[in-house]
């Protein structure tokens, strides 16, 4: 190492070094963070000493002989530039390279790469040991002129195949699996693809498989289904004159091509919409006041028996003829098990399906990959079924629920899940209530080619169907307090008793509200409220009292038991 001067092009500075008494490895003697550091000949002659990486190398490490010297012939035959440091104890290699531009892969222990090998992958300002106990932990095997970005062989890959060592039985099937792998999952281009299989063929394998069964492998059709790289753009001065088709609607203002969202708290009666909103497209009948486009409709109800759909749809169409247009199934294989696929093979057999409703998300849920993030399946899962939708040119609804803690301010952040299920929505409609007892219901709904609306909607019992009321949820959520008011005023005592003192006095009735308690009690409609409340409470039924024409009128002025009142019935 005395010959070596370093490489400033990897390590940005060199520290002194001492051993920690506990572990007895080698540490800084100093603070490595935000700290300058020393030049190579301020440390080559300590007894320990090491280096910090620049920002942007990463080091590719091998922890074991075999590995390494199969790293090593494979770098020399490709006259890879890297460089190469080698622990002679054990004859572990260390290899260092630039990052590659959008690099997003962690660093980690045990990384399973591109071309079969295992290794470990550090980057960033990581502190390398380089002398340790007088003792040259990792002179040079290799030192290039310049430093290459770090070759596809060596990207980490989530793969099971196993090809280290390999000689003999296997060899065929674990490079196919390998190019399978790297088709679906990876964004290889098919030239580093094959560069990639040739190297683990040439140099992993203990004994390579000859050129012709290569060939076989890398053969065009394995190719075939590669998904197309190249950005598609449009012009802008050409989209100007291009004649684009609008968005397709199935119900209209409401549900358009693409994918869809519906949610609510458990037990809102969601499935009840979702079978109405079937029944409705699929006889193309309006739907909670929206005209429908009338088409075939599948309705997955996941969470139901054929049973009950059909004691429910009876219900619903009052006995009448079912649509033919309508396909039920109460069972579905999950996304990653065969769900996508089945889908594509029902739009195949039926063709004229133009609505999808799942009911529910959660049924069709695959199992999570532990090293995935809760958004990046939420965000793969509804990506997919958006993708779906937009090449079958259908509408997919899914039916969710909401979350237990509420956001009142904004509906939509109540959706379950992670913020990748919503962000893949092409339309979201969410159902709330002022109070779970309530029987209005508000309808919000928002969406990329649907304008944020809140419609007032309740649940008819007679028609079992869910009704619109009016244009707006404030006003409509006003009528229904004032028609719950006024069905308590009714059914008080307030109104019996004056009702009861007009009929005894021909219609008139005047005096003080101590005599109006007094009298509801000897009627047997007590009312229990002090004298001041009462006035207080004849001052806001007033208008009720018009409706039941009578007129309350206040004759004298002052507080509690001197105002004087007087009722009079002008039919």
């Amino acid at each position: 190492m005395d010959e070596w001067k370093g490489n400033s092009e990897v390590f940005r500075a060199y520290f002194h070094g001492k051993i920690d008494k506990k572990s007895g490895d080698s540490i800084p003697a100093e603070k490595v963070k935000d700290k300058p550091g020393h030049s190579w000949n301020e440390v080559c002659n300590d007894d320990n000493f090491g280096a910090v990486m620049n920002e942007g190398i990463i080091d590719c490490s091998f922890d074991s002989k075999e590995a390494s010297d199969c790293f090593w012939e494979m770098a020399d035959k490709n006259n890879w530039e890297t460089l190469i440091l080698e622990n002679p104890n054990n004859n572990h290699i260390h290899s260092y390279w630039r990052l590659p531009t959008g690099w997003k892969f962690k660093d980690g222990a045990d990384v399973k790469l591109a071309v079969g090998l295992t290794a470990d992958l550090h980057s960033g300002s990581t502190y390398i040991r380089l002398r340790v106990n007088s003792v040259d932990r990792f002179p040079p095997l290799y030192e290039p002129d310049h430093i290459q970005v770090l070759p596809e062989e060596l990207y980490p890959v989530n793969s099971a195949a196993e090809p280290f060592g390999m000689s003999k039985d296997g060899r065929n099937n674990t490079l196919s699996s390998m190019v399978r792998n790297m088709v679906y999952n990876t964004k290889f281009t098919r030239e580093q693809m094959e560069r990639i299989i040739t190297n683990t063929n040439n140099f992993v394998f203990a004994e390579p498989l000859p050129d012709s069964e290569l060939d076989t492998i890398l053969r065009d059709d394995t190719f075939a289904d590669m998904p197309e790289r190249r950005l598609n753009t449009v012009n802008a001065a050409e989209l100007f004159q291009m004649e684009v088709k609008p968005t397709e609607f199935i119900i209209n203002g409401l549900i358009p091509v693409g994918l869809s969202l519906i949610a609510s708290p458990p037990k809102y009666g969601k499935s009840w919409m979702m079978l109405d909103m079937s029944i409705a497209t699929a006889a193309g009948r309006d739907f909670l006041g929206f005209s429908t486009n009338q088409c075939s409709v599948l309705y997955l109800a996941l969470e139901d028996r054929f049973d009950r759909l059909k004691d429910r749809m009876l219900k619903i169409t009052g006995g009448k003829k079912f649509p033919e247009g309508l396909e039920i199934a109460i069972e579905a294989p999950p996304m990653g098990e065969g769900f996508i696929e089945y889908l594509g093979d029902f739009i195949a057999d039926h063709p004229e399906t133009k609505l999808i409703i799942i009911d529910t998300f959660v049924k069709i849920r695959g199992i999570p990959n532990r090293k995935e993030s809760a958004y990046a399946v939420d965000s793969r899962e509804a990506g997919t079924l958006k993708k779906f939708a937009d090449q079958h040119s259908v509408a997919v609804l899914l039916v969710t629920h909401t979350r237990k803690s509420v956001d009142t301010s904004d509906p939509f952040a109540n959706i379950t899940g992670t913020y990748g299920v919503a962000g893949a929505a092409d339309d979201m409609i969410v159902l709330t209530k002022d109070k779970r007892s309530d029987t209005l219901t508000k309808m919000s709904v928002t969406g990329r080619d649907v304008a944020y609306e809140e419609y007032p909607i309740v649940f008819d019992n007679n028609s079992s169907k869910w009704v619109r009321q009016g244009e707006s949820y404030e006003l409509a959520a006003a009528q229904r307090d004032e028609e719950r008011q006024y069905a308590e005023y009714f059914a008080g005592n307030i109104r019996k008793t004056i009702v009861k003192l007009l009929e005894e006095n021909e219609g008139i009735w005047q005096g003080r509200c101590n005599e109006i308690l007094d009298k509801s009690r000897e009627y047997g409609t007590p009312i229990s409220l002090t004298s001041q409340k009462l006035g207080k409470e004849l001052e806001k039924i007033n208008g009720f009292l018009y409706r039941d024409n009578i007129i309350h009128t206040e004759l004298s002025q002052g507080k509690g038991h001197g105002k004087k009142h007087k009722f009079e019935n002008i039919k």
